[in-house]
């Protein structure tokens, strides 16, 4: 998986280039955030909407407004975990004995 692409291409004037100054097109302007330039949430609150590197889906991904987004990731992360839980207490179950003998 890459954290950061070989070559940037600018998903708003589909500029190619290799070498991404101040975390903007060359060509363009447009901000182009990926994971390495380790941004803060004040900063992006401050931003609200640009472009972030998806590693998983190798494709520039925009985020309109980062605070729907952030609560949106939120609520997709609890319903991760409450899946997992759910997992996890159903194969708790399958390895305990059972409680009675048949006989």
């Amino acid at each position: 998986m890459r954290f950061r692409p070989r070559r940037y291409q600018c998903p708003n004037c589909q500029w190619d280039f290799a070498f991404r100054k101040k975390r903007c097109c060359p060509g363009c302007g447009t901000l182009l955030l990926i994971a390495s330039d380790m941004p803060t949430d004040a900063e992006l609150t401050a931003i609200k909407s640009f472009w972030m590197w998806e590693p998983v889906k190798e494709k520039w991904d925009y985020i309109r407004d980062w605070e729907e987004h952030k609560r949106e990731a939120m609520r997709r992360f609890e319903q991760h975990t409450q899946v997992w839980r759910k997992g996890l207490v159903k194969a708790e179950e399958k390895l305990h004995p059972p409680t009675r003998w048949i006989q």
